[in-house]
């Protein structure tokens, strides 16, 4: 059984993107340009695909939700292995591998069912 509802589920979208532009900063990786455009570019895809996503927290609703979740389980399996794909494990690897794997267990436990008809 899915847990997570999908109100819940926008409002750790919104979350989500926020911690990874702040991470960067916070955790001393801004300088290791490949590493945090990677953050930078997931947020981006996490709040556009948030406000065109149909449910509560959606802004035009134009995207299913099963998608939306699939998704986030693609973008979060692309972040935990893109120190790998661009080379720049050996400076840091830690945050992308936990926010990576975040994504993937919100998109495989959020009820997808829809209170208004998805697209």
């Amino acid at each position: 059984m899915k847990r997570i509802s999908r109100k819940t589920h926008g409002i750790i979208d919104y979350l989500w993107a926020a911690v990874i532009i702040s991470a960067p900063f916070i955790l001393g990786f801004i300088n290791v340009m490949p590493a945090a455009m990677c953050f930078f570019i997931a947020a981006l895809i996490v709040i556009l695909q948030s406000l065109f996503t149909n449910y509560e927290l959606g802004m035009w609703k134009k995207l299913p939700m099963a998608f939306h979740l699939d998704m986030d389980v693609v973008l979060g399996f692309t972040l935990a292995i893109s120190p790998w794909l661009f080379g720049f494990y050996q400076q840091i690897f830690w945050p992308h591998v936990v926010m990576g794997a975040f994504s993937i267990v919100a998109g495989l436990t959020t009820n997808s069912n829809s209170l208004i008809k998805d697209i």
